[in-house]
């Protein structure tokens, strides 16, 4: 009897790990979209002359503002106990903000990138390899996101199984 207490007790400790660590992953992906406003206010200095890339940078900060204001919102999903019944609750919340996320990130981002583009054919002399290179790296970043949110449904999708599993088990 007491092995599978135990047992219980682990798995809702591993599964309650892995929920931390999604979580923190979803605040790193707010990190970054701060880090996407300070470029755009940077390069906006920088071009200060040009008030076209100046109006467009401009733009594309109030974009990402906007997304992380709208969709990037964290407050619902704080764990409040440490109970089965509000880890599955957190955890469907979660698996719900990373579906809208999801469905809304790529325009977000793919604007902003437009609104780099000005700024990329002035600085880089409107060289061809240049502006290339730059779509290049957008397109890997891009590939990488889309990597990261199937690994992130995924294991959004082992907790939630594995909790209502052992919520199953023990009632």
């Amino acid at each position: 009897m007491t092995t599978s207490k135990t047992n219980r007790t682990d798995t809702f400790e591993q599964q309650l790990s892995k929920f931390k660590k999604l979580l923190i992953g979803a605040k790193l992906a707010k990190l970054s979209s701060i880090v996407l406003i300070t470029i755009s206010l940077a390069l906006a200095f920088k071009s200060r002359d040009n008030n076209l890339s100046v109006m467009l940078l401009l733009m594309g900060a109030l974009a990402i503002i906007f997304f992380i204001d709208k969709f990037m919102s964290l407050k619902d999903i704080r764990q409040k106990s440490y109970t089965q019944m509000s880890l599955l609750a957190s955890i469907t919340k979660l698996k719900t903000y990373m579906s809208r996320r999801k469905k809304y990130e790529m325009y977000f981002i793919a604007f902003w990138m437009l609104t780099l583009m000005p700024f990329s054919a002035t600085y880089f002399s409107s060289n061809v390899y240049g502006i290339l290179g730059v779509v290049l790296y957008i397109a890997v970043v891009g590939f990488l996101g889309n990597l990261a949110y199937k690994k992130s449904d995924k294991e959004i999708l082992e907790l939630e199984m594995t909790m209502s599993k052992e919520l199953e088990n023990f009632i």
